[in-house]
């Protein structure tokens, strides 16, 4: 089971699926979420985001598995 902060921030890539590091922490600022990257790192290590490097930046994106678990 995800906390919620954890569920808010699978949200945010759920609305935008990809996501590069620059503008991922921009939102987490508009939105308050002060711990955002080591929610985001954990979700990646948990299979829920993966950290790819799209067009020579690196940006974050949500998985299936990710996906299924807003879905639930």
């Amino acid at each position: 089971m995800l906390a919620e902060n954890e569920l808010n921030v699978l949200a945010i890539f759920q609305e935008r699926l990809l996501m590069r590091k620059e503008d991922l922490k921009m939102v987490f600022n508009q939105k308050e979420i002060s711990d955002g990257m080591a929610i985001t790192n954990r979700l990646s290590e948990r299979g829920f985001l993966k950290f790819i490097d799209a067009v020579g930046a690196p940006c974050y994106t949500i998985t299936q598995e990710g996906l299924r678990v807003l879905k639930d």
